[in-house]
């Protein structure tokens, strides 16, 4: 046993480096925050993320929005951005869908460049049919890569749901919801420390289980063990190529981002999808 734990011992020293330096980074975050994400985007004038064209919030509750925003769009690193309208842009999708991202990209968002990471929702209360209005979710940059369609539904049935009735509750749904989709996962490193450090430990004892075991059932038998006679027969074989038949079949594949990619009138790459409310 003491063989094999120091022939393994490379392992548990790994294994506790690995350890070590996820307490020192998360430690490290935990201090600075914002260390992790610096925005690069020098180019954007505008300081406003909540433009309530369409009057349908207190100046009390539009405060309280750009003061969330501002707090989300550093722990996640994208732009957040509010438009309210209540104005004709027609019935089809595509009024509110080039209004979006004409609008994204006039103001030159984008948290790491213009026209960079983030995501615009503009919601137009002009009513038509049996419509309160329109809701379009706008995406850029990495949102527009980490949003698929399926996605982007969920988030506007989770606003409209509430909207006619709460405004405000609607919109912290979409700024809740876009900053803690884009702080998920393993892609974003905002994995536990004791999970990492969890999954570390059993991936090095089930290395060492295995080979250990491995080793030890590979010891009980020789090659000749199940040898009649302790002598090897040999079998010459001979596969001999005589025909071949390919079949071919197409995979489709889709150039572009996430959910609804398009590019917009001036050219920039958006996804994006809209509800009714």
């Amino acid at each position: 046993m003491k063989l094999y734990i120091k022939h393994f011992r490379i392992f548990f020293i790994i294994w506790i480096v690995c350890a070590v330096a996820t307490g020192c980074f998360w430690g490290y975050r935990k201090n600075n925050p914002r260390a992790e994400i610096t925005r690069g985007n020098t180019q954007c004038l505008q300081k406003d993320r909540v433009f309530d064209r369409g009057d349908k919030l207190t100046d009390e509750e539009e405060q309280k929005l750009e003061e969330l925003i501002a707090k989300k769009q550093d722990e996640c690193g994208c732009d957040i951005i509010l438009v309210t309208l209540n104005e004709p842009l027609g019935n089809e999708w595509n009024g509110i869908r080039d209004w979006a991202d004409d609008f994204y990209d006039e103001n030159l968002f984008g948290y790491d460049r213009a026209h960079g990471d983030g995501a615009v929702l503009v919601d137009n209360w002009y009513s038509f049919g049996d419509y309160n209005g329109d809701t379009w979710l706008s995406t850029s940059g990495r949102v527009e890569s980490r949003y698929s369609s399926s996605d982007i539904d969920e988030l506007l049935d989770a606003v409209c749901s509430v909207v006619n009735e709460n405004p405000y509750e609607a919109y912290r749904i979409y700024v809740n919801g876009i900053a803690k989709h884009m702080n998920g996962g393993i892609g974003s490193a905002r994995v536990p420390a004791v999970v990492a450090v969890i999954v570390s430990l059993l991936v090095a004892v089930g290395y060492f289980t295995y080979h250990f075991y491995a080793k030890v059932a590979k010891d009980t038998t020789t090659p000749m063990t199940y040898v009649t006679g302790g002598k090897p027969v040999m079998v010459n074989k001979e596969d001999r190529f005589l025909h071949k038949s390919v079949h071919k079949h197409r995979i489709e594949s889709s150039s572009g981002g996430g959910g609804g990619h398009h590019v917009s009138s001036g050219g920039f790459s958006h996804g994006g999808g809209g509800h009714h409310h």
